[in-house]
């Protein structure tokens, strides 16, 4: 069993990452509302991809300060930014309102993740790292299935609902614009308010207070945690062979969920159906992220490798089939299986990355990884916003390529982390 120190740690980490799964669906999802319709494709480009660039820089920041300053400090500043962001998007009716939304928003939750990652890993023991990291990650998967559910249903609702929300919202906003704004905003306040409460009640890293010479700090930390079994102290193999494992890893990943999960829809369908490929996308997510939560557990490198083959496999058969997946039917199955071994492989990399990385430099170290395909991923919202499908499949296949390529580099010459000490 956890801790008290654990279990508001567990609840303050899902809780941030249910809201980063909230804010990261926004962007695509606010192409349907209706002051954005008929946008041009520079005005959607520039909409999905102001996201992508400051949850970045909130990585690249917000993981610098909380190697000097604490993993715990960081989350006030990124609290109020997110916080006032996900207002100003309630409340947008312009593009430069529901941009400035994003900015503060998606700055915010960038900024949380490396150190929610470091904080986690740090203070539970070798047996439960994996699970509770991929537990806590995962909840970004669950936010996003979980907001595109309601705008599913709110585009669907009827008109005795008008009074309630005109209430709240100018009255010439669509009543499903209306809904969806409403539900926004309120699981907003929800998930701040846990935020607050269970984020008093967290400790912070007892190996970071020791790393900083506060041991004496780190020590009571450290008698609040539930710490079992022994952890070794595992000698590194080639620091390059390293590196390059987690960024061929993390491009392969990142890109291809976020642009099979959020940018195929609105690039390659319509309004209706877009919704309807993110809410499925999300859905095999989150289920194959409980799924991982064992496996993950086990020999890493094995579990790597059989994650990034999967999906490189599905793709391969969504490639065979793609004059075919105009037909949701079709199509939508496909995708929840290639969209769950795209978690299998995020379980490993929220995993890995933590686990090969010194704890001097742990929190930043994650964001460095994370800026190449961050970037790359920015590039390929413009690079694919006029792909025909075709190109678009192609494309993502050479992603879990390198991903499968590296994972078998991995299983080969790597290191095996499964009860490593994150102490070095």
């Amino acid at each position: 069993m956890y801790s008290r120190s654990q279990n508001a740690l567990i609840l303050s980490t899902t809780s941030s990452f249910f809201l980063w799964g909230i804010i990261a669906t926004i962007g695509p999802l606010s192409l349907s509302f209706p002051f954005l319709s008929g946008v041009s494709v520079p005005i959607r480009t520039l909409i999905l991809s102001t996201g992508p660039v400051f949850v970045l820089l909130g990585n690249l920041s917000m993981g610098y300060f909380a190697d000097r300053v604490g993993r715990k400090t960081v989350f006030i500043t990124t609290m109020i930014s997110y916080s006032i962001g996900v207002i100003a998007i309630t409340f947008a009716n312009t593009l430069p309102m529901l941009l400035v939304g994003l900015i503060l928003s998606q700055f915010g939750v960038g900024g949380e993740e490396p150190s929610s990652l470091a904080l986690v890993a740090e203070d539970f023991d070798a047996k439960k790292r994996a699970s509770v990291l991929t537990l806590v990650a995962n909840f970004s998967n669950i936010g996003s299935f979980f907001i595109s559910g309601i705008f599913i249903v709110a585009a669907s609702a009827t008109t005795s609902l008008t009074g309630l929300f005109n209430i709240i919202f100018p009255s010439d906003f669509a009543l499903s614009d209306d809904l969806f704004r409403f539900v926004l905003l309120l699981s907003s306040i929800v998930l701040v308010g846990i935020m607050v409460y269970s984020r008093i009640r967290i400790p912070e890293s007892y190996r970071w207070l020791n790393y900083k010479g506060r041991k004496e700090q780190g020590l009571k930390v450290k008698q609040s945690l539930n710490l079992e079994g022994s952890e070794n102290n595992i000698q590194h193999k080639s620091k390059f062979i390293s590196m390059f494992f987690l960024v061929s890893m993390a491009i392969s990943q990142y890109l291809t969920f976020g642009l099979m999960a959020y940018i195929i829809g609105p690039t390659e369908f319509s309004g209706s159906e877009s919704s309807e490929l993110i809410f499925y996308a999300l859905l095999g997510a989150s289920i194959a992220g409980f799924i991982a939560m064992p496996l993950v557990s086990r020999n890493r490198k094995s579990y790597t490798f059989y994650a990034y083959m999967g999906g490189f496999l599905s793709m391969v058969v969504i490639f065979a089939l793609v004059n075919y997946l105009s037909n949701l039917l079709i199509f939508i199955p496909l995708l929840i299986v290639n969209m769950a071994f795209s978690e299998f492989a995020w379980a490993s990399r929220t995993t890995l990355e933590p686990e090969l990385l010194a704890i001097k430099h742990r929190s930043f170290g994650i964001g460095i990884i994370r800026m190449f395909p961050m970037i790359l991923y920015i590039v390929s919202i413009s690079l694919t916003a006029n792909f025909s499908i075709y190109q678009f499949i192609l494309y993502n296949l050479g992603l879990w390529s390198l991903g499968a390529l590296g994972a078998a580099i991995w299983m080969f010459y790597g290191t095996e982390t499964r009860n490593i000490s994150l102490d070095y």
